[in-house]
């Protein structure tokens, strides 16, 4: 978190102060730091969702195996579809920069070409995150299927449940 802090406090306020090399380097260093953080964030918050790795000992939970702890069966689902959105929003925000800009009659070279970069990223990496999140769905299913069941408005056990757009929850 530190380094992160450090680097981006150098991204965002060194532009001028530093050489375009540090500011490209700091930027990196970011985008590192902050994929780390991810990856921690994502592998806590999906043990909670699906444990792994550990055995119950007078109601108290015990690591057994920190890689399955780490690595539990919704990790990679989770993480692949925040680091794909993560690259849909940067790929956005440089794209919606770029054509502000742009309407705002900078009709430079380097504003043309950043925002074909976002609008290609973007295009590239949308049918990916369809992809991915149809997986992690799919792993959800398998996981937690109470989980999909409520959010698919399905609150009694059918076959064949019909698709349900909109709905309000009824207990009844």
């Amino acid at each position: 978190f530190f380094m992160e802090a450090t680097f981006l406090g150098i991204m965002l306020f060194g532009f001028k102060r530093v050489s375009a090399r540090v500011h490209t380097i700091a930027t990196f260093l970011v985008a590192l730091g902050t994929s780390f953080s991810a990856f921690w964030i994502i592998a806590l918050n999906s043990w909670m969702h699906t444990p792994a790795g550990f055995e119950m000992r007078d109601g108290k939970a015990y690591a057994t195996d920190w890689i399955a702890i780490v690595f539990n069966p919704s990790m990679s689902y989770r993480l692949i579809h925040m680091m794909l959105a993560s690259g849909l929003t940067c790929a956005f925000l440089v794209a919606g920069i770029s054509a502000y800009r742009y309407l705002r009659n900078d009709k430079k070279a380097s504003v043309m070409a950043s925002l074909k970069t976002g609008v290609y990223l973007a295009a590239i990496l949308i049918p990916v995150q369809i992809f991915a999140g149809d997986a992690h769905g799919l792993n959800t299913l398998k996981y937690q299927p109470a989980k999909i069941a409520a959010m698919e408005g399905i609150w009694h056990t059918e076959k064949g449940a019909p698709l349900l757009l909109f709905a309000l929850p009824n207990k009844h």
